[in-house]
């Protein structure tokens, strides 16, 4: 097993900027920003104070979820440790790659969130899409962000009906291959929301 040496070293920290917010272990969020990341930890910039060993869950824009308790604290932040694995390990350090080359990341030119399969934001694929009228259909989410999402659905609902996916409603702004593209009207603020915004 490598020691954190080892992972530091084999893994080094890269310094960006990315906006986020977390959820604090007595349920309230936070703004906070990345200091720097690696594929064992992120450095976390906030004036929220919390000691180590408090579990906190944290979504970036960019990057999707985390979770991990916290392992260090300094001045104007603190640094969680995470556990990434399969897929979504290697996507990470693709993106780590490219930002310690200087590269941006592509997805923020096309996008004002980033947009992630469920799966790697926590979340079910299958859901159920709730219209304004009361009807109610089965739906598979592609991908989502926190400003939308795509999801496939067999009768697809006429651009601009109002829809819901559990917690969070918006519209249909787009009609796709698979099914459906919805903008989200109300952007989470609460923890619950942050934490499972489709349960």
């Amino acid at each position: 097993m490598q020691s954190d040496f080892e992972e530091r070293r084999q893994y080094p920290r890269v310094a960006f900027e990315a906006k986020g917010r977390f959820l604090a272990p007595d349920g309230s969020e936070h703004p906070c920003s990345v200091r720097d990341m690696s594929l064992g930890g992120i450095a976390i910039r906030s004036d929220v104070p919390l000691e180590v060993g408090a579990q906190i869950i944290v979504y970036f824009d960019e990057f999707g979820r985390f979770e991990g308790p916290v392992v260090r604290t300094f001045e104007g932040g603190f640094a969680i440790e995470t556990n990434i694995a399969g897929p979504r390990r290697e996507r990470l350090r693709q993106r780590l790659e490219a930002l310690a080359r200087g590269e941006k990341i592509e997805i923020s030119a096309r996008r004002a969130f980033a947009r992630y399969a469920p799966g790697e934001a926590g979340l079910e694929e299958t859901a159920v899409l709730n219209l304004g009228d009361g009807q109610t259909m089965p739906c598979r989410i592609i991908d989502m962000s926190l400003g939308g999402a795509q999801v496939a659905v067999e009768n697809r609902p006429p651009i601009g009906t109002e829809v819901a996916i559990g917690r969070m409603s918006g519209r249909v702004v787009r009609h796709t291959e698979e099914g459906v593209g919805i903008q989200f009207s109300d952007i989470p603020e609460r923890a619950s929301a942050l934490s499972r915004p489709f349960g």
